[in-house]
């Protein structure tokens, strides 16, 4: 693979700042770069219908890119079907709240995109849904880890449903529980979401 060169022109002050951070400038600068060219492309392919083929059917699992707020806060979509999903999360300080443990926000993201896109796979494909209420139970801190959300259905009515989500840490030990209420769209409430 041939590669190419991006010149950057930085400041003074924003190269101290760089330098100040880390010993390889040009590979932090390399990385910010792809991160944001991710959260672009999920952008992009959200707005442009995002996780549902053109026959309204789930894109497969791993054909892609996460949703913009997972490629923002840094979670990934490992399996959504048939009402259950599965998310992980590599937690770390830059998930830190000010007192170093992982954002209690961030943890309830994790845990609503996984009952969100359960939820969302038992859908039609002319259906959407939102979310009425949301409860998280936060059971234990997390630093570094790598957790896993698995959301599921717990009861899905005609208008209204119930999703919970279950997230782990590495050891298994459960960090969190979160339940959902959503309601589901149809006709023009549905368009564009």
């Amino acid at each position: 693979m041939a590669e190419r060169t991006l010149e950057l022109a930085l400041s003074d002050e924003e190269y101290d700042r760089l330098t100040d951070v880390t010993d390889h400038p040009e590979e932090l600068a390399r990385e910010a770069v792809l991160r944001r060219v991710e959260l672009a492309e999920s952008v992009a392919f959200t707005q442009g219908g995002g996780f549902r083929d053109p026959d309204g059917s789930l894109v497969a699992d791993g054909e892609t890119p996460p949703p913009p707020i997972g490629a923002l806060v840094g979670f990934d979509v490992d399996h959504v079907a048939g009402g259950e999903s599965r998310l992980t999360l590599e937690a770390g300080p830059e998930h830190a709240n000010p007192m170093g443990t992982l954002h209690g926000g961030v943890l309830c993201d994790l845990g609503d995109a996984a009952m969100g896109t359960a939820y969302a796979s038992t859908l039609d494909s002319d259906e959407s849904f939102t979310t009425l209420e949301l409860k998280v139970n936060y059971l234990r801190p997390v630093w570094d880890d790598r957790l896993t959300a698995t959301g599921r259905v717990v009861s899905g009515g005609r208008t209204v449903g119930l999703v919970e989500c279950d997230v782990h840490d590495e050891e298994d030990r459960l960090v969190a529980r979160l339940s959902s209420t959503c309601l589901t769209l149809r006709g023009e409430q549905a368009s564009g979401r």
